[in-house]
């Protein structure tokens, strides 16, 4: 087989496999039954007790005596429930966690995802307009990390050489992979293989 078509192949497997992964902390079972963000919002105490599933961008976090107070800016979830970062949102939603949180580590901006229980929305403020907030008592918290975005790209030596794909006894060359980074012009090139002449 081509190692070239193999590689291929291998990121592609990698990649789809990965994006379903759901980290455990906010991984439900099959059979659970999640409310969606804009069911509650349509009625907003209609659906207290029953558990959800949200994500989206922090926007405001206040530590209390025994507990944490998360804003979170409403984003849609990807297959791993990981929010989709849009210029479009359904609104706005507070959870509750038992414990500290750190500002610092849970800071503003950063993407999240948790798990909970719905209880009974409250009013609050965004600005000087009054608004209110779905709320969940927190069962399961996720922060994401921030995914930087390469570009990868594959050459090869003119001269190289599969032995597996073209027989015995032919050279062949290091071949390198060019990453890209995002945003910057210089470009890291990583080796793989070593030259050999058989």
């Amino acid at each position: 087989m081509n190692k070239k078509y193999f590689l291929v192949m291998l990121l592609t497997t990698l990649v789809l496999g990965g994006c379903a992964n759901i980290p455990e902390k906010i991984a439900v079972p099959d059979s659970e039954i999640l409310i969606d963000f804009a069911a509650v919002k349509t009625e907003p105490d209609a659906n207290v007790g029953f558990k959800a599933r949200w994500g989206g961008v922090i926007a405001k976090i206040e530590n209390q005596p025994e507990r944490t107070m998360v804003e979170v800016v409403h984003f849609k979830l990807n297959r791993s429930k990981r929010p989709v970062i849009s210029d479009e949102t359904q609104g706005r939603f507070r959870f509750y966690y038992q414990g500290m949180l750190d500002p610092i580590i849970y800071e503003k901006g950063k993407s999240i995802t948790v798990v909970g229980t719905i209880e009974k929305s409250e009013e609050g403020k965004i600005g000087e307009q009054k608004y209110l907030y779905p709320v969940l008592k927190a069962e399961g918290v996720h922060l994401w990390k921030k995914v930087q975005k390469l570009d990868v790209r594959v050459t090869h030596d003119p001269l190289w050489y599969d032995p597996f794909y073209y027989g015995y006894g032919y050279p062949y060359h290091n071949r390198s992979v060019i990453i890209q980074r995002s945003g910057k012009n210089s470009n890291t090139a990583v080796k793989s293989g070593k030259s050999k002449t058989k």
